[in-house]
């Protein structure tokens, strides 16, 4: 029963990032993300969604959005916007 229960639990804040080991990929929310591009989280939601005119790459979960840092789709999404190749919206 205690092994059901510990399964069936909601991930503490903690464990919401994880990593995986083989492709050190981590999988971060909005919140991390705009930290770490020192951005408006509000910004970083804006800018995942299908209207923006270069998308953020990001998982989409129901109403939840997750980012792949480390993963070539999100560096060569920040290296577009570094370079000026996509205009600001």
């Amino acid at each position: 029963m205690a092994a059901e229960v510990t399964a069936m639990r909601r991930p503490m804040a903690s464990e919401q990032t994880m990593v995986h080991a083989e492709s050190a990929v981590e999988v971060i929310d909005a919140k991390q993300l705009a930290a770490r591009l020192r951005l408006p989280v509000s910004w970083v939601m804006e800018a995942t969604r299908s209207r923006a005119i270069d998308p953020i790459p990001c998982l989409r979960f129901g109403k939840y959005v997750r980012f792949r840092w480390g993963s070539r789709e999100l560096a060569a999404w920040i290296e577009r916007r570094a370079s000026g190749k996509q205009g600001d919206e």
